[in-house]
């Protein structure tokens, strides 16, 4: 498996469990976060388990583009990245 790509994965999930909240949101879709967050909500409302992957699914490449690298860009793997630079 190419490391990396099981990196963006990891970095993924640690994003959607830990930090995903409706400012995220707001960062990551901009005036188009209401109606993502409407879906996220909508997803989520009988429990959290399998919200990020049900999520995702939903979402066109478009859309999961811009999601991934703000995992991506917080998260290396299961860490924080330290944003120090």
């Amino acid at each position: 498996m190419n490391i990396q790509a099981e990196n963006a994965v990891s970095s993924f999930f640690y994003y959607m469990w830990n930090t995903w909240s409706q400012e995220e949101c707001r960062i990551v879709y901009g005036n188009m976060s209401r109606h993502f967050w409407e879906k996220w909500c909508m997803l989520s409302d009988k429990g959290v388990f399998g919200a990020a992957e049900r999520f995702y699914a939903e979402l066109s490449d478009t859309y999961r583009r811009p999601l991934v690298e703000r995992a991506v860009s917080l998260y290396d793997g299961k860490s924080l990245r330290n944003m120090r630079t």
